[in-house]
């Protein structure tokens, strides 16, 4: 029994001793900085990523986006993109410029997670640049892209999300 305790005192003065005269504290903060700048880094490169998302300020724009996510999984088929310029034409009135918004809005498409991601990074601009009424018109033209090859149950989910999102539903 004696000697167990001279083994534990001893183990117990060394390990006090590292901890205060050999920088052992400094390794543990050092840890944590190491962790905090790290998840420091972490967000910064998603704030990047998500940069072309946030940097849209028309709700145009932002509609294109959202038309070209909601066939996500897979790349919006050849019928969902002539849908999707022609609701650009006639509904969001670009008629000069749809190939070069068009391109544009596949970039900043690419940047994103999700469509819910999305949505949810659009919602405040939706709710202080729309009426009700554009904003059920906006749910109607990505309800209609997604319907083009057959409205699956997850697009469902992320009209739905939309929905909610914009203030068409009610918070679930």
């Amino acid at each position: 029994m004696p000697v167990v305790v001279l083994v534990a005192s001893t183990l117990a003065f060394w390990l006090i001793y590292w901890f205060v005269r050999m920088g052992g504290l400094d390794h543990f903060r050092e840890r944590s900085a190491r962790r905090k700048q790290e998840a420091r880094r972490a967000q910064a490169r998603e704030l990047e990523r998500t940069a072309p998302l946030r940097a849209i300020d028309d709700p145009r724009d932002a509609a294109t986006v959202l038309m070209l996510l909601i066939p996500r999984g897979r790349d919006p088929t050849t019928a969902q993109i002539a849908a999707i310029e022609n609701i650009m034409r006639a509904t969001l009135g670009f008629d000069a410029d749809v190939n070069e918004r068009l391109t544009h809005a596949r970039f900043i498409a690419g940047c994103a997670h999700s469509f819910a991601q999305a949505a949810g990074l659009f919602a405040d601009l939706f709710d202080k640049r729309l009426t009700a009424e554009e904003r059920r018109e906006l749910v109607g033209m990505v309800e209609e892209v997604a319907r083009i090859d057959g409205l699956s149950a997850i697009q469902s989910a992320e009209i739905d999300v939309l929905k909610r999102r914009v203030g068409l539903a009610p918070a679930a």
